[in-house]
């Protein structure tokens, strides 16, 4: 499965903390993304909505496809050394 194919029915162009919180199926905490926008490494494009912090959707899986796919490649690498 894919990043993508977990959005492939969200209908908003946009998807908010909580959203995606249960999107994941509770991979993504709202604090770890609201850490992460406070140390600049969030995802791109935050806006809000009232007092709702939002992401374009197309930013969210490019978001998650890169940082999933560098915590794959750690948990390999360090596989390999044993």
């Amino acid at each position: 499965m894919k990043i993508r194919d977990i959005f492939k029915d969200w209908k908003s162009p946009c998807i908010t903390r909580d959203q995606l919180y249960k999107v994941t199926g509770g991979l993504i905490h709202p604090r770890t993304i609201r850490n992460l926008d406070s140390l600049g490494q969030g995802i791109k494009g935050k806006f809000f909505i009232g007092r709702k912090v939002a992401y374009p959707i197309e930013e969210v899986i490019t978001y998650l496809e890169k940082r999933l796919h560098f915590k794959f490649n750690e948990v390999t690498h360090e596989n390999d050394e044993n």
